[in-house]
């Protein structure tokens, strides 16, 4: 891939711990309203957003939104509004890795 001449940088994805348990309440969540089945696809859908900043992180650009900086301690935070806008997945980059703070529930996050 190419951009303006110059190769894109590749990164590796990482989660921080509090990850799963985000993870966890939003398939049980969509478990409640309709099955496992739509949950686990949901979720793996979920996780291909995420996979895709391995090579889109540095066309967003950092946010100044306050609630940012409760979730991370880098001053270089993003955030990458999922396709439906159901979700706001908090990261950074950091050398060869973008790491995955924190998601929320893009409802909850108000700037």
């Amino acid at each position: 891939m190419r951009r303006s001449g110059n190769i894109m940088k590749r990164y590796e994805i990482e989660f921080r711990k509090q990850i799963k348990p985000d993870i966890d309440q939003i398939k049980c969540f969509i478990v409640n309203k309709t099955s496992r089945e739509n949950a686990e696809r949901y979720v793996a859908e979920l996780y291909d957003e995420i996979r895709s900043l391995s090579y889109l992180a540095d066309s967003i650009k950092v946010t100044e939104w306050g609630i940012s900086k409760k979730y991370s301690r880098s001053k270089r935070e993003k955030v990458l509004i999922t396709h439906n806008k159901k979700w706001s997945i908090f990261f950074h980059t950091y050398r060869n890795k973008v790491i995955i703070d924190k998601i929320l529930a893009s409802k909850l996050v108000v700037e």
